[in-house]
């Protein structure tokens, strides 16, 4: 069982062995100014790179601490209610990021060390894995590559997730997002997930989303995901597909 005292030892080595995970979203600070916040996102469930890990109702706290590109950050996936295989996964993550800009190019380099154990069982696991964000703005739309590999305990299980996102203001405390992604997984990475050892394009995924702030550092926002599993095999496992609903609240400072 991980104990509270090993998951934070393993919280203060990222803080120190690295200047670098990358986040679904890259909230960067200003140079050499702190930034810190909060957020809270119910969801209908939780998936992890087009594998659905909770199909039931999940709460997922985030909170984080930036200066100067680089943010340390903590978040977590607690199910409401058991799945309905009756597990119950409960998920931890840490991650470190380190954002570079060169004009319309924006590197993300990235720790991330996750902890997983099912309430109902013994199962638990836990990794580290090594990300990069790369996108490029294109003016009304950018494209992004974001290639993840294990370097722990699953090494050499590589996911590449790439397609092109637009997200602008429709009013001045309005704004609202869209992407289409397409993502590929090594054999590895399938066998680990689905037990299917092959490489393959394993899905395509649309999400759109509206920020609404409510005062300049608070904010609230719905999202909706779409997800179609491609390769057949993989589908013969884990299904055609899912729909995500998510709610966010939360605030930047």
């Amino acid at each position: 069982m991980i104990t509270t005292t090993e998951v934070w030892s393993h919280a203060a080595w990222l803080a120190c062995a690295a200047t670098t995970p990358a986040l679904a979203q890259t909230r960067a600070a200003a140079p050499h100014d702190v930034s810190y916040g909060l957020e809270v996102t119910f969801s209908s469930g939780h998936a992890d790179r087009g594998f659905l890990i909770s199909d039931r109702a999940v709460v997922q706290p985030v909170t984080w601490v930036g200066w100067n590109g680089t943010e340390l950050s903590l978040w977590s996936s607690m199910p409401l209610t058991p799945n309905s295989d009756g597990s119950r996964p409960h998920i931890a993550e840490f991650e470190l990021t380190h954002t570079q800009r060169w004009g319309k190019l924006t590197l993300a380099p990235a720790l991330r060390m996750y902890y997983y154990h099912d309430a109902l069982s013994r199962e638990r696991d836990r990794s580290l894995e090594g990300w990069l964000e790369l996108s490029y703005d294109l003016g009304p739309f950018s494209l992004l590559v974001n290639p993840s590999i294990d370097v722990l305990t699953y090494q050499g299980a590589y996911f590449v997730d790439a397609g092109i996102e637009s997200e602008g203001h429709v009013s001045p405390r309005l704004e609202l997002g869209g992407s289409l992604r397409a993502g590929w997984a090594s054999w590895r990475f399938n066998n680990e997930y689905a037990e299917v050892p092959k490489s393959t394009l394993d899905r395509v995924r649309a999400a759109t989303w509206l920020t609404a702030y409510v005062t300049p550092h608070l904010y609230i926002g719905p999202k909706v995901e779409y997800n179609l599993t491609l390769d057949r095999d993989v589908r013969a496992v884990t299904g055609p597909g899912y729909v995500l609903l998510r709610v966010a609240l939360g605030g930047e400072f």
